[in-house]
């Protein structure tokens, strides 16, 4: 009944072995956070969509307390995006050692 949300959630324990086991081994840092930039891309679109994120104070408008959980999933994938390059280095040194 849950297959996708089995799946996520799948997918982001998968993102976090990989994110730890990167620290030993480079080249898997770079799959996880790889990984986690894509969860995260996908899921911070969803502030775009989704109805009540928004709301509209005298005319301007502002996150509502949902549209700022989802907002988090952006700081989130400049973290990833960071690992990605963090991992990708120290991959490409112990290579070329």
């Amino acid at each position: 009944m849950y297959h996708g949300s089995d799946l996520i959630g799948l997918t982001e324990l998968i993102a976090a072995v990989l994110l730890c086991i990167g620290l030993f081994k480079p080249r898997l840092g770079v799959i996880g956070a790889a990984i986690a930039v894509v969860m995260f891309f996908i899921t911070s679109t969803m502030v775009i969509t989704t109805p009540g994120a928004l709301t509209s104070v005298n005319g301007v408008n502002y996150m509502s307390f949902l549209g700022l959980f989802l907002f988090k999933d952006v700081i989130n994938m400049g973290a990833s995006l960071y690992l990605v390059s963090r991992f990708g280095h120290k991959a490409a040194v112990a290579l070329n050692k």
